[in-house]
């Protein structure tokens, strides 16, 4: 109940009790009942509003304009610890707590009218306090109601979400649809880089997004109409200085009763770092597994071209390149060759086969220690920039390969638009070029290995051969020795036969049988040849009858592989001065050549071969059908071959080339443009006098037999070969000489010691104690005076022993088979070089 002594106040706060008497009393009597009635329903009405007064929490008190109380409810009474009727009537001043008695009411000195907020100058805290006006009363009576309500827990509440709202680390907004900013945080303001919360609070929110941000901006609106929220949405803000920052908003929609929206409300989670970290990590976790994939790639080959086609597809696939191309250094020629090129027309890259380095380049690329250089780089030679631009290509970068300080190669890539690599591009770029830096010099170094390997078969290969080669020459040289002695006789008494009288078809058989004893003498000194245990001996030589006899011999595999020899020979071609064996060694080494090359290519093919006098020269040259040479400036390197492993060592050609170059002449090596390889030898015309021509086995009797220098010569022969050994007697004794023969050493000492001679003719292999240098040593200990007599007949031209016992003992060699007339010739130098001999003592 609200108590009053006042009647105005009570009817100026509705249904007073004082307008209840007043309408009593002037109803008494006439109208008792009907107001009676009146006054009860005005008496209901006043109890129900003192309850809903009652039932307040605020406190509600009114007071006349001297302060003295009027009506109080029960919470200020209750808070006052008083009944509220013991209340009316009193001062307030004297009532409420900390009011000074005499300055009235607290709430009226800090308080105007209307509704204020503060801290409440009697009870503490803090409370909104409505104050009004009364209207005019009883006895005109007038005052003040106020009504005290206490927030000190909301203004603490609203004061922790204020430090809550403006300490949260996540940036808070409060915006409008048409993005007025209505609230933000401290958090936002540093976000966005604003010098303060005012000055953010002043820009529209639709100009904090970035272009692409306002179109996903609307998205998020059109959803937010429909869901009424976002969350974890990515959107990206400019800040004050135009920077980009990534953010995560998750907000939600404010409606009013009608449903619209009035305000977006949410928070920003500035994520810029950690997306420039995970950009980070996704560019590191790309760098790595371009590396290992590049890893990967150069490992699986150590051939240098294979190795750079791949690392250049995985670059151009890993950027995006249009063009590129890789080189390897040449430092000899000072020049960049291209071992791969992806993208270039088939007329760049011909362009792009080579490129030169300037030594402005390489000046600049030392000195600054660069690895990448791009196309308007003013060090890149100008040829490489206008190639670029007649591709096409806006935008070109290059990379160094070092290696051990040493510029290897280069590796370029281009793109037909305009593109700028970011710094982690350029730097993964240098990275792989490092790696691709290490796996071309491995493939160098594998290159190296291999080469340096296969020197060391080829060379293991000749040691071999050598020792076959020594092999076969010992018993070339034991058979040679065996078949020589029978030839020299089949030769000599050929020759003597010829002297006798027969008819026309003995005549005949007698030159068959002396044709193929030749023959015969002619594979012998081939094997002598062959197995290098034969002294170079140069002559006149008709090179068409050296190159048909060296077909000759390819003949059959010439035949039976349908392969076409066509022959183009000069009918007058000069002789020229050469060894025949070893001109036949170097023609057999090209045919073979020829041959293994035509089979390369299939089953048959053609070999021209022509012989011509050319400006001082006779020229022996043969063309295959072959593929051709794969490179013609090493064709006569040592150890240099084409053929597989175990089928050629790389010596031949380049042997031939130093017997030609030891004949004075000259080997050259060219593709034809038909097609097939081309080796000419060229060898100079010999400069002789005319002389006789080569005289017939009968020419050589009668010459001999007509000169007397021979006759009463007295001439020792020693063979142990009997048929030999009377061929000579007969030869000697039928131009008159005084012969004495023995097949024995011992039998010789026993005639020199008894006898003396003017010739003496040893085998300079026997059995027994003497042979021909024994008995030369025999000589120099006893019989000084007949060294120089001595001839000595050998099959080995090559023999060591022989060679020193001409050097020391000043004898005359004799090879054998000899004819008649070279056994001669050789005993008349001897008379004429030396006095008679006297008989020994």
């Amino acid at each position: 109940m609200i108590y009053s002594t006042i009647p105005g106040l009570a009817l100026t706060l509705g249904s007073s009790v004082s307008f209840i008497s007043t309408v009593v009393a002037a109803a008494f009597g006439a109208g008792y009942l009907r107001a009676n009635h009146k006054y009860r329903t005005v008496a209901l009405a006043q109890h129900r509003w003192r309850a809903t007064i009652d039932s307040i929490d605020d406190f509600i008190f009114a007071h006349d304009d001297s302060g003295q109380v009027l009506q109080v409810n029960f919470a200020i009474a209750d808070r006052l610890q008083s009944h509220p009727a013991s209340l009316v009537g009193r001062r307030v001043d004297e009532l409420l707590p900390r009011a000074e008695p005499g300055q009235g009411c607290p709430y009226c000195r800090h308080f105007s009218a209307g509704r204020l907020e503060g801290q409440d100058p009697c009870f503490g805290g803090q409370a909104v306090v409505s104050t009004a006006r009364l209207a005019s009363g009883v006895k005109g009576r007038t005052g003040v109601v106020h009504v005290v309500r206490d927030v000190t827990a909301q203004v603490a509440a609203e004061e922790h979400y204020r430090r809550l709202f403006y300490g949260l680390r996540e940036a808070v907004f409060v915006t409008t649809p048409d993005g007025t900013i209505l609230e933000c945080n401290q958090a936002l303001v540093r976000m966005l880089g604003y010098d303060s919360r005012e000055d953010l609070m002043k820009v529209n929110a639709s100009e904090l997004y970035v272009h692409t941000s306002v179109t996903q901006r609307a998205a998020v609106q059109r959803a937010m109409e429909i869901t009424g929220y976002v969350h974890n949405h990515e959107l990206t803000l400019r800040k004050k200085d135009g920077t980009p920052v990534t953010a995560l908003e998750t907000s939600f929609a404010t409606r009013d009763r009608n449903g619209n929206i009035v305000s977006y409300q949410g928070f920003l989670l500035d994520i810029t770092q950690s997306k420039q970290a995970q950009e980070e990590i996704r560019r590191k976790n790309r760098e790595l597994h371009a590396l290992n994939t590049m890893a990967d790639l150069t490992n699986r080959s150590l051939d240098l071209n294979e190795v750079l086609h791949a690392a250049l597809g995985h670059v151009m696939e890993l950027f995006g390149a249009d063009t590129g191309s890789a080189y390897v250094r040449d430092r000899e020629r000072k020049v960049l060759q291209c071992r791969a090129s992806i993208g270039h027309s088939e007329q760049t890259q011909r362009l792009i086969a080579e490129v030169a380095l300037t030594p402005e380049f390489l000046r600049h690329v030392y000195a600054s220690r660069v690895e990448i250089l791009e196309m308007d780089d003013a060090a890149l030679p100008a040829h490489v920039r206008e190639l670029m631009q007649r591709e096409g290509l806006s935008t070109g970068l290059g990379v160094v390969l070092w290696s051990r300080n040493e510029v290897s190669g280069w590796m370029g890539v281009s793109w037909r638009a305009a593109r700028v690599l970011p710094p982690g591009d350029r730097e993964l770029m240098a990275a792989l070029a490092r790696q691709i830096s290490t796996s071309v010099e491995n493939a160098r170094l594998y290159q190296q290995a291999c080469m340096a390997l296969q020197n060391l078969q080829h060379a293991q290969e000749q040691l071999l051969q050598s020792e076959k080669m020594s092999a076969v020459g010992q018993l070339v040289s034991g058979v040679a020795h065996e078949l020589n002695n029978p030839l020299t006789a089949i030769l000599g008494y050929s020759q003597l036969l010829e002297a006798e009288p027969m008819n026309e078809r003995g005549r005949d058989f007698l030159y068959k049988i002396f044709r193929q004893a030749q023959r015969t003498h002619r594979i012998v000194q081939n094997l002598l040849s062959f197995s290098r245990q034969r002294q170079p001996h140069k002559e006149k030589v008709d090179v068409r009858k050296v190159l048909e006899e060296t077909l000759l011999l390819r003949e059959y595999d010439l035949r039976v592989n349908n392969i076409q020899v066509e022959r183009e020979f000069d009918s007058h071609l000069p002789v020229v001065i050469a060894d025949s064996h070893q001109l036949e060694q170097v023609f057999l080494n090209i045919i073979n050549n020829a041959v293994d090359a035509i089979l390369e290519t299939g089953k048959s093919g053609v070999l021209r071969v022509n012989c011509f006098a050319q400006e001082g020269s006779v020229v022996a040259e043969f063309q295959d059908s072959g593929r051709g040479l794969r490179d013609s400036k090493r064709i006569f390197d040592p150890f240099y071959t084409t053929k597989e492993i175990g089928k050629g060592t790389g010596l031949g050609l380049s042997i031939c080339y130093g017997i030609v170059k030891e004949h004075g002449g000259q080997i050259t090596a060219c593709n034809h443009p038909s097609g097939g390889a081309v080796f000419q030898v060229r060898l100079p015309v010999a400069q002789v006098s005319e002389e006789q021509a080569p005289r017939t086995a009968a020419g050589w009797q009668r010459q001999a037999r007509a000169d007397a220098s021979l006759a009463n010569c007295r001439i020792l022969i020693v063979d142990d070969e009997e048929p030999v050994l009377e061929f000579e007697r007969e030869a000697l004794a039928g131009v008159g000489a005084e012969v004495t023969a023995c097949q024995s050493g011992s039998d010789a000492v026993h005639f020199l010691r008894h006898h003396a001679f003017d010739v003496l003719v040893f085998d300079g292999k026997m059995p027994g104690a003497y042979a021909g240098i024994e008995l030369c040593h025999w000589l120099r200990e006893h019989r000084t005076d007949l060294l120089r007599r001595v001839i000595l007949t050998d099959s080995d031209a090559a023999n060591d022993e022989l060679a020193r016992a001409i050097r020391d003992y000043g004898v005359r060699p004799l090879s054998k088979p000899f004819q008649v007339g070279e056994l001669l010739a050789a005993c008349r130098a001897v008379v004429e070089t030396n006095a008679p001999v006297l008989a020994p003592a």
